[in-house]
């Protein structure tokens, strides 16, 4: 009697077990396997699929720029940027970004365009020290046309800029080397007979201007003071007179 009950006891787990067993095999269509890294889908016929994986930092990364003023404030865009001058988005007038910005280019020559009508030449190289200092060096010389007075002229000099090299307002101080002939009249009768007389002098000179330079590099610079005369050659005393300076230039 005891057999039959020992015999069913023993069926009823292996039934279970086989049913168990059938269910796995009719769901199990895929298999997920976790690793340390994104999970991996294996399907029953053995092939991996790999899901999407973003680039490294990608979850990390800064939200994306804002778009141009005339897109932010809902204004259209009639005009490419390209053709716009500005400085990262903000309009600024052409020719004046230069004022903005704390590159600059560091020489400049330039002459007075006006005195070649008159029998004056003036030209000047200058080279920017830093921010604010440049160091310039001028040749000037001049033959009137009536002939009366000829003259040369050097002088070295380092402009003060307030605001930034070749630009708004400077203080300049130099030396000035000066060389005269003067035509001098000593038969008033007919005044046709003449005796030259040379002055020549050395002397510190103080000016005061202002620089204006454009994107493009062309400025043009003015500056007006005083020069002092000192080993003064002639027969005139040392003193104080006028100086100054325009011209136009280029700047790279």
């Amino acid at each position: 009697m005891l057999k039959p009950v020992v015999t069913a006891s023993l069926l009823v787990p292996l039934f279970a077990t086989a049913a168990h067993a059938e269910t796995v095999t009719a769901t199990a269509d895929t298999l997920v396997v976790v690793t340390p890294n994104a999970p991996v889908v294996v399907n029953t016929n053995g092939e991996a699929q790999a899901p999407a994986i973003q680039p490294p930092g990608a979850a990390e990364m800064p939200p994306a720029p804002p778009a141009p003023p005339a897109a932010v404030n809902g204004a259209p865009q009639n005009e490419d940027w390209n053709n716009v001058s500005h400085i990262n988005g903000v309009p600024v007038k052409v020719g004046e970004r230069n004022d903005y910005l704390y590159n600059f280019k560091k020489t400049n020559l330039s002459v007075n365009p006006f005195g070649l009508f008159f029998g004056y030449y003036d030209i000047s190289a200058s080279h920017a020290l830093n921010n604010n200092l440049a160091l310039s060096v001028a040749i000037t010389g001049w033959s009137f046309d009536s002939g009366d007075e000829q003259g040369f002229q050097l002088t070295a000099s380092a402009p003060l800029y307030f605001r930034r090299t070749f630009s708004g307002p400077f203080l300049e101080g130099g030396l000035i080397i000066r060389t005269t002939d003067d035509e001098q009249y000593y038969d008033c009768y007919d005044c046709s007979a003449t005796s030259s007389m040379s002055n020549s002098w050395v002397g510190p000179e103080l000016l005061f201007g202002w620089h204006w330079t454009f994107d493009s590099g062309f400025n043009i610079a003015m500056a007006a003071g005083v020069a002092k005369r000192m080993n003064n050659n002639s027969e005139y005393s040392d003193g104080t007179e006028a100086n100054g300076y325009f011209r136009v230039g280029y700047a790279f």
